[in-house]
């Protein structure tokens, strides 16, 4: 998801004076990390379950559940990372290894560099404060409060004065479109503007880092959609890190810049949207993704070939020669912009006139797309049978999308998916 570096309700500079860090860093890291229950959670259950037993074997053996296996993974200064999971995956565990809710069994927990587990007490209330918002499943908000005062919280038990919590919770309403229930009472709001408002409070102390635990999961499904359209918008202007958790593949494969998928309190695969789609690592994961629609998620740099446009001075024969067998090739303007298309179909017409100009074969009615066009979106204009040109924000061709080439790729991965079925899944 690309991002530029400015907005939001401070710039990551005034809220990390001399820092220097720049988006794209490195600011979440677990490493090495299990967690386990119980009475004597560093004893036999943790060897256990570090030789690689089971977490189901551990529990029998050991009376401990295991929580976490040797989980392992890094969140960037300003991505949408996304831990799924299934009831029992772990997920949950890992995102209150962040914030200290739970204490590490073993490994190590670093939060912009700071060993989050070490912290206790008025440091880690204030790490938390200063470092985090979250956003939970359920709204708790209190009752009895304004929506505003509700957003202003946190700040209030910062001892920020009044008037200062009213600006930045009026701020954060503002970015969820909530400002004018700024004196309305939890009660008098729906469920999704409840939730906007939990988001909302979450905002309003301006931290680095959002951690969202199943915050949409709750919702009707539209409501649902709808959140995580509001979310992605305010995203875009705010650039906080998000740490996002849920059991839905789909929310999961929508919001993520990456997703890791959990099992049993282990990693199983960590990746783009794209490449849990297309290259999933286990049966596992192709059992989960077997019935998402890879057309929404795949997108056009995928699948687009390199564009050799032919030179406006070639001959009609040789047009058709550099053609082959794909559906169509382009001729640009001097800047590298694609003005027309050249058929086979279109050239040897123009070939059994007894032409050999190529401007006589050439076509203007062509599909342009960006590279991040889905195949979902393509489906109309591939059925044209004509080569889209895949151009970048200057509207230069930068690709050459065959509509063969859109159901060659969805039929590979079908076919991969196919392939683990037959695996026994454990």
């Amino acid at each position: 998801m690309a991002r530029d570096t400015t907005g939001g309700l401070m710039s990551d500079d005034a809220n990390n004076p001399g820092n220097g860090a720049a988006e794209g860093d490195e600011i979440i890291r677990l490493s090495d990390v299990y967690k386990i229950f119980g009475p004597q959670p560093r004893g036999r259950a943790f060897e256990l379950a570090r030789s690689g037993m089971p977490k189901n074997d551990v529990q029998r053996l050991s009376g401990h559940v295991v929580g976490l296996t040797d989980v392992n993974f890094s969140v960037n200064r300003g991505e949408i990372f996304v831990v799924m999971g299934l009831s029992g995956s772990g997920k949950s565990t890992a995102i209150r290894m962040v914030n200290k809710l739970h204490d590490v069994t073993h490994g190590e927990v670093l939060v912009d560099g700071v060993d989050v587990q070490k912290l206790d007490g008025t440091d880690l209330q204030e790490f938390r404060r200063e470092k985090m918002g979250m956003v939970f499943q359920h709204f708790a908000l209190f009752p009895h409060r304004s929506v505003i005062d509700n957003v202003g919280y946190g700040l209030k038990v910062q001892k920020v004065d009044k008037s200062a919590r009213d600006e930045a919770s009026m701020s954060a309403l503002e970015l969820v479109g909530l400002a004018a229930f700024a004196e309305h009472r939890p009660s008098q709001l729906s469920g999704g503007m409840q939730q906007r408002v939990g988001l909302a409070r979450a905002l309003a102390s301006d931290p680095d880092i959002l951690l969202m635990d199943e915050a949409f999961s709750a919702l009707d499904p539209l409501i649902r959609r709808q959140m995580q359209d509001e979310m992605m918008e305010i995203q875009a202007e705010v650039h906080k890190t998000i740490l996002f958790i849920t059991h839905d593949l789909n929310e999961a494969l929508r919001i993520g810049d990456r997703v890791c998928i959990m099992k049993d309190g282990a990693v199983v695969q960590i990746g783009t949207p794209e490449e849990i789609l297309t290259e999933p690592a286990t049966g596992y994961v192709a059992e989960f993704v077997q019935d998402v629609d890879q057309g929404r998620v795949i997108q056009a740099h995928e699948v687009m070939t390199e564009p050799r446009p032919i030179p406006a001075d070639m001959s009609l024969s040789d047009a058709l020669t550099l053609c082959g067998d794909i559906a169509g090739r382009f001729c640009c303007d001097a800047s590298g912009r694609p003005t027309s298309l050249l058929t086979a179909a279109d050239g040897l017409r123009a070939r059994s006139m007894g032409s050999n100009d190529l401007k006589k074969a050439l076509r203007s009615d062509f599909e342009k797309c960006g590279p991040d066009a889905t195949l979902n979106e393509l489906y109309a204009f591939a059925g044209r049978g004509l080569s889209i040109a895949v151009v970048d924000d200057d509207g230069r061709l930068i690709g050459n999308l065959d509509p063969r080439l859109i159901m060659e790729e969805m039929g590979r991965v079908e076919q991969l998916i196919d392939g683990f079925e037959r695996e026994v899944f454990m």
